[in-house]
């Protein structure tokens, strides 16, 4: 759609945490999080006119490439929180968007994430087809101390599990939607450090794209005072995190 009249630059969304998003402990779920967190640049790039409406037009979408995350309390039921969110560079057919998450005007959370063209057709990255100029950039306002970055997966693993790529992990590209791997390294975690609030930072790389009946592995690795994950198709490494826990 084309530009609209309401576009700006900074976008602000509020939200409302329902009970269905939390967990036991009234917090908001983090792949919930991470949902509300693409809603709201969806919302901003609709705005913008470069939504998935505008990119489907040339058979191409915006994927997620890296995501990091830095907690410092996480948002619980029934609150409304505001979502932040603009960009630091959109340069070739890369992103960089950052997010802060923040309640009556304290900042919970802050979200940097790299974000790239893919052609639909051809399952591969591409040039966006239309001037973007009149987004301004804000390459000097950051939402984290540390920014978006590679995973090192030199990490030695210590437990492996197996499953397989399940039509309800889809998403409207018809790959394996990114809160889903986000969502299945959570379930090898114990429970208590998410109960507790005690993991303070997450990254997550978004390498190769899954698609319905493959089979994954999913490897673990505890070192220093990190959890990390590496999600496998064969020899192929698709997905890597890595959960920072307090000390």
């Amino acid at each position: 759609m084309p530009l609209s009249a309401d576009f700006k630059s900074i976008h602000y969304k509020n939200w409302e945490v329902y009970f269905s998003q939390c967990y036991p402990n009234g917090a908001i779920k983090l792949p919930e999080l991470a949902n509300i967190l693409q809603l709201t640049a969806a919302e901003h790039a609709d705005l913008g006119g470069v939504g998935f409406d505008d990119l489907s037009k040339y058979d191409q979408s915006w994927v997620m490439n890296r995501m990091r995350i830095e907690i410092g309390e996480l948002p619980n039921f029934s609150q409304e929180i505001e979502v932040k969110t603009w960009i630091e560079e959109l340069k070739g057919f890369k992103s960089t968007r950052n997010f802060e998450v923040s309640r009556e005007g304290k900042k919970l959370l802050g979200i940097s994430s790299l974000w790239a063209i893919f052609n639909m057709k051809l399952r591969r990255p591409d040039a966006l087809q239309f001037d973007t100029s009149y987004v301004e950039q804000f390459p000097d306002i950051h939402a984290t101390e540390i920014a978006n970055q590679r995973v090192d997966l030199s990490f030695e693993v210590s437990e492996i599990f197996e499953q397989t790529v399940q039509f309800s992990d889809l998403d409207i590209v018809n790959h394996v939607n990114n809160t889903k791997y986000l969502e299945w390294c959570i379930n090898y975690i114990d429970p208590m450090l998410i109960l507790g609030n005690k993991i303070k930072a997450i990254d997550l790389n978004f390498i190769k794209e899954l698609s319905l009946g493959e089979a994954i592995t999913i490897q673990k690795g505890v070192f220093d005072n990190k959890i990390g994950f590496k999600i496998s198709k064969g020899e192929q490494i698709c997905f890597a995190c890595v959960f920072e826990i307090e000390k």
